[in-house]
């Protein structure tokens, strides 16, 4: 699933394509979404001139003059591409003579839908230590699962949470109430360091999640990944264990040596 440096990238790249330019035509494919884009949405895109594109943890927004914006979820498998061909066309906008295409092959993509009520992310100036024990504090779920949700904190998924947890130290199925002030304050530094490392490489692009970006670019994240999708540790180079359950519905790994 695409994770907040996957759509940023998306944002620069379709902010500098379209900026300024005529929304003209709008067209939903067949088989469309699992939850069809609503009228509104549609009518809101139709005519309207692209201000920009913004972003808000891992939903895209396409800000247009004078209309409301309209949300974009990328869903599991989602992709907006400049042209670009596939049998999973749910979306096509034209926008200033050129096709601006969403590909969907499972389906959970969305546009127009709400925006909901998300946390602070790691890249905001609110986000620190001191936040991130308060929401820790005295819980009992696994930390992986209270920082991969969107509520509290906006933008981590599975393979940023991963790698923010191996730089911090701290294993995924912990308690998190019991995570120190320190290590609230560790994990909350590389919860961001991860996330702006994966900005600035334009994503990650793996074996069993194919995202490129708009023009059909890999990104480079993946190469700097120390445990998800390892055997070995790309610290220490223990074996890379998985904790006994599913933390959040995932898979979650973790160096035996360097976490605790």
């Amino acid at each position: 699933m695409p994770e907040l440096p996957e759509v940023e990238t998306v944002r620069r790249a379709l902010d500098a394509r379209c900026r300024g330019k005529v929304v003209e035509s709008v067209r939903v494919g067949r088989p469309t979404f699992y939850r069809r884009p609503p009228a509104a949405a549609l009518r809101a895109l139709t005519g309207g001139t692209v201000r920009g594109f913004s972003r808000r943890g891992k939903y895209l927004l396409l800000n247009l003059e004078g209309r409301p914006s309209v949300v974009f979820h990328l869903g599991m498998s989602g992709r907006l591409t400049v042209g670009g061909e596939s049998p999973h066309v749910r979306l096509e906008l034209t926008v200033g003579g050129e096709l601006l295409r969403f590909h969907d092959s499972r389906r959970f993509g969305r546009v127009g839908c709400p925006l909901p009520e998300l946390g602070p992310e790691p890249l905001d100036d609110a986000f620190d230590g001191a936040y991130l024990w308060k929401v820790l504090r005295g819980r009992r779920a696994p930390v992986k699962a209270l920082i991969m949700d969107q509520r509290l904190v906006a933008g981590l998924g599975n393979i940023y949470a991963t790698e923010a947890l191996h730089a911090a130290g701290v294993r995924p199925g912990r308690a998190a109430g019991s995570l120190s002030r320190a290590e609230a304050a560790a994990l909350a530094r590389a919860s961001r360091e991860v996330l702006e490392a994966g900005v600035a490489l334009g994503g990650a692009t793996l074996d069993d999640e194919s995202f490129l970006d708009p023009l059909g670019r890999p990104g480079r994240m993946q190469e700097r990944v120390k445990v998800y999708g390892r055997k070995t540790c790309g610290t220490c180079g223990a074996a890379v264990l998985g904790t006994r359950r599913s933390i959040g519905g995932r898979a979650s790994l973790y160096c035996p040596s360097c976490q605790r």
